[in-house]
């Protein structure tokens, strides 16, 4: 009696385990049975979970690899037309630079922005997008700020390297090509300084004729001019393309930190308050 019950017991088992067997197939004697236990290896279906491995390919992020990297039929610079510069002018966008409309046409405000990304990628900022160029665009490309500890809403001014980049709840928004102060008579002076007053429009100096100028450092602005050479060419002020001083003011308040990097001032983060 006992016996008979301890056989009884895996067969039960196995048909639970198995959702197959049939009661007619239970009786059998308790030898057949524990041969057909093999089929519990047959539960090796569920080693065909494996396939819940093969879901690993959802998580691949091959894709960022695959951002296919799409080659450039030949240089291109200004007065260049068509889907190319379009595109360079849309990943311009994506990287925070502004080089006016995408709309393929390879002008004077893309020639800037190509410029400034020359400047910070440590390549000769000669304007032109070779396919070389073109190929360090479509890499991931975050300049390395100037104040890394800084309030999260600033202005960075590079003099040596002539870019202005604005920051906005700590991220980046625009980067932008500069023309500062020419010489020492006219220099822009390194230091931390704060937006304080603006003129909407044309404001006419003695010195000249500013659009749109905000002010930081008494009668030192950043400001719209139309000629914005690659080189420092200004009185002392800050000019800024064009079409970016439009909306400029827009990006900034009085108060607002500036810091003006000469390649001397060693900013630290007591500074970084306000």
């Amino acid at each position: 009696m006992v016996i008979t019950i301890a056989a009884v017991s895996p067969l039960v088992l196995l048909a639970t385990a198995c959702e197959t067997r049939s009661e007619a197939e239970t009786p059998p004697t308790t030898a057949a049975a524990q041969t057909t236990v093999a089929p519990t290896t047959a539960v090796a279906p569920t080693t065909t979970e494996a396939p819940t491995t093969t879901e690993a390919p959802t998580t691949t992020v091959a894709p960022t690899t695959t951002v296919p990297l799409i080659p450039l039929a030949k240089p291109l610079k200004q007065g260049a037309k068509g889907d190319e510069v379009k595109l360079v002018q849309e990943r311009l966008l994506a990287l925070h630079f502004d080089p006016g409309a995408a709309d393929g046409v390879f002008d004077t405000p893309m020639t800037q922005a190509v410029w400034a990304f020359q400047k910070l990628a440590g390549v000769p900022a000669d304007g032109v997008v070779t396919p070389e160029l073109w190929t360090q665009m479509q890499q991931p490309f975050t300049p390395a700020p100037l104040v890394p500890l800084a309030e999260a809403d600033r202005v960075e001014v590079d003099l040596p390297r002539q870019v202005l980049l604005t920051y906005q709840g700590g991220q980046l928004v625009l980067i932008s090509h500069i023309s500062t102060g020419r010489s020492a008579r006219w220099p822009t002076p390194g230091g931390l300084y704060h937006f304080t007053w603006r003129v909407s429009g044309w404001r006419t100096s003695e010195l000249g004729r500013l659009y749109n100028p905000v002010y930081f450092n008494k009668g030192i602005a950043i400001h719209g001019e139309p000629s914005v050479p690659n080189r420092p060419a200004s009185h002392g002020c800050v000019r800024i393309p064009m079409h970016i001083a439009k909306y400029y003011p827009n990006l900034v308040v009085s108060g607002e930190p500036v810091y003006v990097q000469d390649g001397f001032h060693a900013f630290t983060p007591p500074l970084a308050t306000m």
